[in-house]
């Protein structure tokens, strides 16, 4: 009976293997577009490394910021990357918010190196707040992320919490196992799933006030995630919009309106 047992142990042993694969390429699946350089006009180019030597690309701009306006670091989704939000119309967006940038790609995406992973997205954050800082100095520094951003944010407003003047979250979730377990058995998640992003557990340590919003009808992260997270921030100013579900919630104006009123309170607090 030992060879067939063993057989069926390598079979499963593989089997998890291929499957565990295929997890981290559902959470991280970086698109195929590639990220010009030098980035277009107006925007710049700023890389910096991580501590295995890879290099992060982010692209900045303040042309269009507004004297005094905070400068904001933004965490796109996990289907996303530097060259797709200029496809999307980001870049316009965040330049009619009178502000200045820093756009990240995470490891793994675009021209960034390295390789995708919960450590090394939070690393780069925590480097490219640094790098925020630096570049555009004397601004109040605020973070926003989207989705799977909105996840790495919290970490980073955690990391960074007396240096943070605010946080803004779209569509953000609890923590990545309950979100996963949504959409997949749970031993499945228990099994497989090693990256955690809790967000909720984080929530109680980020101080001042907070943006969160979400789309009532969002299909892929429930809008019960973005209402439980603010109701667990101290000081949270929660919109939900309805008619909104997950990838159309950067298409309407009520949001961006609701940033721009948020990001003129970060200058005056």
């Amino acid at each position: 009976m030992r060879g067939p047992v063993a057989r069926c142990l390598v079979l499963f042993a593989v089997s998890l293997a291929v499957s565990a694969c295929a997890v981290k390429q559902m959470l991280y699946p970086a698109p195929p577009y590639r990220v010009p350089s030098p980035p277009p006009a107006p925007l710049d180019e700023v890389v910096w490394s991580l501590g295995d030597g890879s290099r992060v690309v982010g692209w900045a701009s303040g042309v269009a910021a507004n004297p005094g306006a905070p400068a904001v670091i933004f965490f796109h989704g996990n289907g996303e990357n530097l060259e797709t939000m200029r496809l999307g119309g980001l870049y316009d967006d965040l330049d009619r918010l009178g502000i200045a940038y820093l756009a990240v790609d995470y490891p793994g995406y675009g021209a960034s190196g390295g390789s995708p992973s919960e450590g090394s997205l939070v690393e780069a954050a925590v480097v490219g707040f640094d790098e925020l800082g630096r570049r555009f100095p004397g601004r109040p520094k605020v973070i926003c992320g989207w989705s799977l951003g909105a996840a790495v944010a919290v970490q980073l407003a955690a990391r960074r919490a007396g240096e943070v003047d605010g946080l803004m979250l779209l569509s953000p979730w609890t923590d990545l196992p309950s979100l996963a377990g949504e959409h997949f058995p749970g031993w499945l998640v228990s099994l497989l799933l090693r990256e955690r992003y809790d967000s909720i557990s984080r929530a109680p340590e980020l101080h001042g006030a907070t943006l969160v919003i979400h789309g009532r009808e969002d299909r892929i992260i429930p809008v019960d995630h973005g209402r439980r997270l603010a109701e667990a921030l101290p000081d949270a100013r929660y919109l939900e919009m309805p008619n909104a579900g997950h990838n159309d919630l950067l298409g309407r104006p009520e949001v961006w309106q609701a940033m721009s009123e948020y990001l003129a309170g970060a200058m005056t607090e």
